[in-house]
């Protein structure tokens, strides 16, 4: 009877140990990897080649998040996109739709504006 006890609690106590043992301890010396936030629409861009025929483009190494220009008054978020190359172009200013150009520029920030305000980023780039 010890014996088939045995042989049943064994595995059992085993398979406990091994669990304990995987199980290691938070190190609070060890960083944190950086998570990147995939919706962020960055200034300047660069081609980064294609891919099956379609243009591809990443953030230039200056590259900025260009929420940073939401809220800023439009002269701070020119020249704020003006530090890491980029210009400001309004798309849409109080409601109205502005003429825009239609030529891709990895470096235009495309912004709608209430009262010389930034309060959204269309995006970058342009291009029809």
């Amino acid at each position: 009877m010890k014996r088939l006890l045995l042989r049943s609690t064994l595995p059992l106590a085993l398979a406990v140990v091994l669990v304990a043992a995987g199980c290691g301890g938070d190190d609070d010396d060890e960083s944190a990897p950086e998570a990147q936030d995939l919706t962020a629409i960055e200034c300047p861009m660069e081609r980064a080649g294609r891919e099956a025929g379609v243009p591809q483009f990443e953030p230039a190494e200056n590259a900025f998040n260009t929420s940073e220009l939401i809220g800023l008054e439009l002269s701070e978020a020119t020249a704020t996109a003006a530090d890491h190359g980029c210009e400001v172009i309004v798309s849409i200013a109080d409601g109205a739709g502005q003429p825009v150009p239609v030529e891709v520029n990895l470096k235009a920030i495309y912004v709608y504006t209430e009262d010389d305000v930034v309060t959204q980023i269309e995006g970058v780039g342009g291009g029809i």
